[in-house]
């Protein structure tokens, strides 16, 4: 299926190569089809999700539908605005054709595109995935199902997740229990789920080992459990050196989960240790996801040094930088993670106010606490069965 590329910051959309830019309901339409494509919705039914709390007539849909329609034409081929007679409007994908490319059965090619896909996904280039997942017939390759997981998770785009048959659920749960630790501060739940996901063993074994190593690191700390998650970045530290630079990306990531939970703990020394640490391996390693992760903690530490000026230019290019790298549960978890440490460490109630406004606009856009239970029953489902 083709991949919309959405650009909350200025309501533009991208197609590959090409951009879009809308008006702020022409793009809160056309995200609510397209995170529903292939489904049929009601003029009721879009005014509901598109105007809540507003009483538009029934005519403001088709005024809508008609302007997307023109400013998508040039996707016509791909994408499709079309109207269901007696029930409403749909946004149609178009699937990959059935003939075959000759490039699709070289082995070699499409080895190298998985370790291009690699290489973008480590520097944390979701958009730079989503342009090369875009293209896929003109440059004749297939982008694998790891890979379309992860441009599914970095787009939020839960319904896929929730609803989609063409990935057996298990192989869904490690994106499911990160999404659910990015988007929701259910400390406990979350740290039962992981730990029951690690007990199992049933992911593949990069995701096993990323969410033994990396992803529980700060979930123990949430729960009042500092010493544990201590203990776990000095494990995360040994198993990275002993494998002789083969985990050395890893780095990075401990690195800023430790910050985190010294931050947490307001042990200000060994926060501002690990940040000249961090800030070394960034400059060796620029890695988006880590630069934007980093930049939130370090508007953190700067507020415990009472640099608040500061604190809020660190915050802000944090943002920006999670902006560029495209990856929603990024951004989410960064302004959560900020909001709860305004909540419950530093007290700064107008700042306060800012992040919560950010974080009300991302469950606007994404609906997440319209999702949480749905996301809650598949984890605890596939971990019943097992």
């Amino acid at each position: 299926m083709a991949f919309l590329n959405f650009h909350p910051n200025d309501y533009s959309v991208s197609y590959g190569s090409e951009t879009v830019t809308l008006l702020a309901k022409e793009y809160a339409l056309l995200r609510f089809l397209y995170q529903h494509a292939g489904r049929t919705f009601t003029r009721e039914q879009l005014l509901d999700q598109v105007w809540p709390m507003e009483y538009p007539g029934e005519r403001t849909v088709d005024d809508h539908v008609y302007r997307l329609r023109k400013k998508l034409k040039r996707w016509s081929g791909k994408i499709r605005l079309a109207t269901v007679r007696g029930l409403g409007y749909s946004l149609i994908m178009q699937d990959t054709p059935v003939f075959n490319i000759p490039s699709w059965s070289d082995g070699g090619l499409q080895q190298q595109i998985a370790e291009l896909l690699d290489t973008y996904q480590k520097l944390g280039q979701s958009r730079s995935m989503l342009a090369l997942a875009n293209q896929q017939e003109l440059l004749g390759v297939n982008i694998d199902t790891f890979h379309l997981m992860f441009l599914r998770f970095v787009q939020a785009d839960l319904d896929w997740f929730l609803n989609s048959s063409e990935v057996e659920d298990r192989d869904k749960l490690y994106w499911l229990l990160v999404s659910y630790y990015a988007f929701y501060k259910e400390a406990q739940k979350c740290l039962d789920y992981f730990e029951r996901a690690i007990e199992a063993n049933i992911m593949p074994f990069q995701m096993q080992r990323e969410l033994e190593m990396l992803n529980i690191i700060g979930l123990y700390t949430d729960n009042g459990r500092i010493e544990e998650d201590l203990l776990k970045v000095e494990e995360a530290y040994r198993i990275i050196e002993s494998l002789d630079g083969e985990l050395d990306s890893f780095k990075v990531h401990v690195a800023t989960s430790e910050m985190y939970i010294h931050l947490k703990a307001r042990h200000v020394p060994e926060a501002e240790r690990c940040s000249k640490r961090i800030e070394g391996m960034l400059a060796d390693a620029p890695y988006l996801r880590e630069i934007c992760t980093y930049h939130g903690l370090k508007g953190r530490l700067l507020l415990l040094q009472g640099r608040r000026k500061e604190a809020l230019a660190a915050f802000e290019h944090g943002l920006e930088v999670g902006e560029a790298a495209h990856n929603a549960p990024l951004l989410v978890s960064s302004v959560a993670g900020t909001l709860d440490f305004l909540e419950t460490v530093h007290h700064d109630p107008p700042l306060q106010r800012q992040f919560q406004a950010r974080y009300d606009e991302f469950e606007r856009m994404y609906g997440l606490s319209g999702h949480q239970q749905p996301l809650e029953r598949m984890i605890e489902r596939i971990l019943d069965s097992v």
